[in-house]
């Protein structure tokens, strides 16, 4: 019989809604909670401990297997900042099918990207910066680091976001002054799983911009985690030229990020580079000082983790590393 509102449960059906398929095996690529609670694989599974059981075949429901069921399906919605609205029978009661209860977990599996809020930053060796003085090009290079490639998985598919926001200050000539502004231009980029979600109400593609002013010329929008290639070349995920200074049109900030073989590393390379010629000189022609890009250069990378008001923290605790490079002259 199938499965219709006002039947009772069979074994078949409750197997299919707990783990994918009839026979209680598991199948990640049906919706099913345990997929989007469990392990998973790739885009699917929070990571966390306690999936549900399947049942042997001709087994009655129980009450208590259907509240475990309704329960888990509950927490998984509400991290999503969703609800359901099926109520818990009484041990004792006969189970019969709910017509919501399907797609209930259509939606949860289909939105298990989802996430109400965010959780806690890490900070700690996210800031990198320099005061070298430079003419052509400031670069840094962060890694974050997670102790395994399941940890990464967890993070970005229970709604954790990399943001990295370019650093600048120093006001000691007429292009230090000009780079400033165009780093506050470029506001801060925020790095996601690579599909459409919505985390604590904002909404991602994959890398999206907070607080930018301009028109970067690359915005690979719907690239995220899953679009790298583990251990393959770095993608582009920003560029933007400071178009609004005419003296420096051709400078621009562009952001790299790699995924190492392991996929249990990201890194992200900002580049500062300044292509514009240095139209101040002295009398013999000679670039003067004040076409030199003084102060602080840097980058800010903030490690945005998920919330774990309904689930445990099982990416663990992601590392930040970085350093700064120059080319000078």
């Amino acid at each position: 019989m199938a499965y219709s509102s006002g039947s009772l449960i069979l074994d078949d059906d409750y197997n299919i809604f707990v783990t994918g398929n009839a026979s209680g095996t598991g199948d990640d690529n049906t919706a099913n909670v345990n997929t989007i609670w469990g392990d998973g694989t790739g885009n699917k599974g929070y990571g966390q401990s306690g999936t549900l059981s399947g049942v042997s075949a001709g087994t009655t429901i129980t009450a208590t297997q259907w509240t475990n069921l309704i329960n888990r399906l509950s927490t998984i919605r509400e991290h999503q900042g969703a609800t359901i609205d099926i109520t818990n029978p009484t041990v004792g009661d006969t189970i019969t099918a709910f017509a919501a209860l399907q797609s209930d977990i259509t939606d949860a599996f289909n939105n298990r990207l989802d996430a109400h809020a965010s959780g806690s930053d890490i900070t700690s060796g996210g800031s990198v910066s320099g005061t070298t003085s430079w003419y052509t090009q400031a670069q840094t290079t962060t890694t974050v680091t997670f102790s395994s490639a399941d940890a990464a998985r967890y993070f970005f598919n229970s709604g954790g976001i990399i943001r990295q926001t370019p650093i600048r200050s120093g006001t000691n000539n007429q292009k230090s002054t000009s780079w400033n502004t165009f780093a506050s231009a470029v506001g801060t980029i925020e790095f996601t799983n690579g599909s459409p979600c919505a985390i604590g109400g904002t909404n991602y593609t994959g890398t999206d911009l907070e607080g930018n002013t301009g028109s970067p010329s690359i915005l690979a929008s719907n690239t995220g985690f899953y679009d790298l290639t583990p251990g393959g070349s770095a993608t582009t995920i920003f560029k933007q030229f400071l178009s609004a200074d005419y003296d420096y049109d051709t400078n621009f900030i562009e952001v790299d990020v790699s995924l190492n073989s392991t996929s249990t590393a990201l890194t992200f390379v900002m580049t500062f580079r300044d292509d514009a010629a240095d139209t101040k000189t002295d009398a013999v022609g000679d670039s003067l000082t004040q076409d030199q890009v003084q102060g602080t250069t840097g980058t800010t990378t903030v490690v945005r983790q998920p919330s774990t008001t309904y689930l445990t923290n099982t990416w663990g605790t992601p590392t930040i590393s970085g350093s700064i490079s120059y080319i000078t002259s």
